[in-house]
């Protein structure tokens, strides 16, 4: 039965981690707010703003690769079954929401801070359009979970070597930056992790030590050049996953809306530049221009939107349809001691950057 291979599938996950999810995606529509609204000359980029900037990216994408690593660690016997996946959960959300925005930016002319052409479509292959390099590059890292897991894993050091010397293109760029983060992820395992997070104490200890040590290296990293700012960047990011991890852990029982946001992550991704450019540009036309208001709005627009969106696609059996993934499955509780988990048919949110931005490095997309 040449059609059978050992690769990973997600297994039934946890609320706190679609607590983390929740943090994450805030984090990423948030940043390209912060970012849209410079652009569009409604924020001034302060050093407060631009601050806020460099902590997220430093961080927030690792985190979301290190999320989808996790549930790579059940058995999948079809090779055709896990590339079906791959293409409702990465492929085709990647093509139908990448030609909706470039659709949509033309349509909406000078309204829009990005400018695209019908171009763009026809090199998408090998050219994402926007924040979608992410699904390209999660495609990527997730195709090598076909070769067998020590031949993977291998591919980390590759990574990063090619990560420092800094000669590939763009996309295997980024895929050589996110790719040992994802493979932490495979390696350790939701089980592991969940172990290692299994009390408060443990969770408020991880978000105070990892919040001390990524402030601490975020405040150097201005100081450091060359392979030691690359490497520099590597413990950044790590530190300020361990610190959102903690913080997940601590929340995911006290606001229900994060891992309802970490639930539909995938439709925010794939909707927030729409979403939050259109509310933007209804801010411009009813004149409220006071940015710290406007940034609130945009974000909860970019949030909250697809969020609905999302939940109202569950209920009328459009979820796969719309490029937002499978539906999660009722949460079920794993015993009368822990907390429910979901039981979805495939990890129904992003385990996802986005951009309008302008290049600042991979680390800090």
């Amino acid at each position: 039965m040449h059609d059978e291979l050992r690769v990973f599938h997600a297994p039934p996950r946890a609320v706190w981690i679609d607590t983390a999810r929740g943090l994450g995606i805030i984090l990423v529509v948030y940043g390209h707010v912060l970012r849209g609204q410079s652009h569009a000359g409604m924020l001034a980029w302060t050093p407060v703003v631009a601050l806020q900037d460099r902590a997220i990216y430093a961080f927030h994408m690792p985190l979301f690769f290190l999320l989808s690593g996790l549930f790579a660690g059940v058995l999948v016997r079809s090779r055709g079954r896990f590339i079906r996946r791959r293409l409702v959960t990465i492929i085709y959300p990647y093509i139908l929401w990448s030609v909706a925005q470039v659709l949509l930016t033309i349509g909406a002319g000078h309204l829009a801070n990005g400018h695209h052409r019908l171009s763009d479509l026809a090199s998408i292959g090998t050219e994402p359009v926007g924040q979608f390099w992410f699904l390209y590059v999660l495609a990527m890292l997730q195709l090598l979970l076909l070769l067998p897991r020590t031949l993977f894993l291998l591919t980390v050091p590759v990574g990063i070597a090619v990560y420092l010397l800094g000669g590939s293109g763009p996309l295997l760029f980024r895929a050589a930056w996110y790719l040992p983060f994802f493979a932490v992820g495979v390696v350790l395992g939701r089980a592991r992790l969940e172990a290692a997070l299994q009390t408060s104490l443990k969770a408020v200890v991880w978000l105070v030590c990892g919040g001390i040590v990524f402030a601490a290296l975020l405040a150097a990293m201005p100081l450091l050049s060359g392979v030691g700012a690359a490497l520099a960047q590597y413990a950044v990011a790590s530190a300020g996953i361990i610190a959102a991890l903690g913080l997940a852990r601590l929340l995911s029982s006290r606001i229900a809306l994060l891992p309802a946001l970490g639930t539909a992550s995938l439709a925010i991704f794939v909707m927030h530049v729409i979403c939050a450019a259109a509310v933007r540009a209804g801010l411009e036309q009813a004149g409220l221009n006071q940015p710290v208001i406007a940034v609130i709005l945009v974000t909860t627009g970019g949030l909250l939107i697809p969020l609905v969106a999302y939940r109202a696609s569950i209920v009328a059996g459009l979820t796969p349809w719309l490029g937002f993934g499978y539906a999660p499955r009722a949460s079920v509780p794993v015993s009368a001691n822990e907390e429910p988990v979901h039981v979805p048919l495939e990890p129904a949110g992003l385990s996802a950057d986005v951009g309008l931005e302008k290049a600042r490095g991979p680390a800090f997309q």
